[in-house]
């Protein structure tokens, strides 16, 4: 049998901007060690739904989250749960590179450092060099670990963004459209990319292209108007789709 464990699943869960809601009653299970597009036009609520998944919605002042969201069965909405345990576990690649004003080696190092998850030079020196794998980088800057994050090209600034990600050995990854700001060549690495670290993490990827939503997830949910209208395997939802809206927005006839 296949692994289909339930990594993340949410409840009943509402989204509210002061008196504007953004999502309402999300109903949705994300699977284990799978990739999971989430589609739909712009403004339907895909980036609130994914900053859910690490309480990044508690930084808005006028954001209210209603409604259950578990992970590995234990639920992270409850009010005195201290979120940066939420935030090691569930790391987040957003949609334009940011790596920060250091060196490649510092960014890399600056989750395990803050976190303390390094005994000594070395143990940083092997997380470093690990992260940098995984996100497939290593080889092209393990001799300028000393030179600016912001030197590096796009494509580039976005794998060390992934490897600062997993450098603190998160088991989800949230990606809110890693791929918009970057040319085809870079995308088709962080797409190659993706399906490597679907082995070891869970990964939820909003993204606006249907050719990438078909190339690199398992599952694909459609949003629309803050509502989850059709959620299944990427296959079915691309062949043969439920909903005539999914169906027309895949097909580009709006959206």
């Amino acid at each position: 049998m296949i692994n289909e464990k339930i990594k993340i699943s949410t409840k009943n869960l509402n989204v509210f901007y002061a008196s504007k809601q953004a999502l309402f009653d999300i109903n949705i299970n994300l699977k284990e060690n799978k990739v999971t597009a989430l589609i739909g036009p712009s403004g339907c609520g895909k980036s609130t739904f994914i900053r859910c998944l690490n309480r990044m919605n508690d930084v808005i002042d006028i954001c209210k989250v209603e409604g259950s969201i578990k992970i590995d069965g234990d639920e992270i909405n409850k009010k005195n749960l201290d979120v940066n345990l939420i935030r090691e576990k569930v790391g987040m690649v957003f949609q334009k590179p940011n790596p920060f004003p250091k060196s490649i080696y510092d960014n890399v190092a600056y989750g395990p450092r803050i976190h303390g998850l390094a005994e000594n030079r070395e143990s940083l020196d092997n997380i470093v060099e690990n992260s940098l794998k995984k996100a497939a980088l290593w080889d092209e800057v393990k001799d300028r670990l000393n030179q600016p994050g912001t030197g590096l090209s796009g494509g580039q600034q976005q794998r060390l963004c992934i490897a600062r990600t997993i450098s603190i050995n998160p088991e989800v990854i949230l990606m809110d459209e890693p791929c918009s700001a970057l040319d085809p060549i870079a995308t088709a690495k962080i797409e190659e990319l993706i399906d490597e670290l679907k082995e070891t993490y869970t990964i939820v990827i909003v993204t606006h292209s249907m050719s990438q939503a078909a190339r690199v997830s398992n599952d694909t949910g459609f949003f629309h108007l803050g509502k989850i209208l059709e959620f299944n395997s990427t296959e079915k939802i691309f062949k043969n789709p439920d909903n005539k809206l999914t169906q027309d927005y895949i097909t580009g006839r709006f959206g």
